[in-house]
């Protein structure tokens, strides 16, 4: 079975959230997003990536306040 590199790229924090962004302008809103993520995620690889929308956005800031920090 031959997995597409779009659906391989989730598998990374940058792809997932790229994927994220891409539904988020096609959403009303970003839980409405983040769920979209999580059904492609779970129905290729069998489980949800993030616990809940919650514990995704908690990564998202972490990873934004580490970003905003290097100088």
């Amino acid at each position: 079975m031959k997995i597409k590199f779009e659906i391989l790229k989730l598998l990374s924090m940058k792809g997932f959230s790229d994927k994220f962004y891409d539904y988020s302008k096609k959403t009303k809103t970003y839980r409405e997003a983040y769920e979209k993520t999580e059904k492609i995620y779970e129905k290729n690889f069998g489980k949800r990536r993030y616990s809940s929308y919650d514990s995704f956005r908690v990564v998202m800031n972490r990873k934004m306040k580490q970003s905003s920090n290097v100088d």
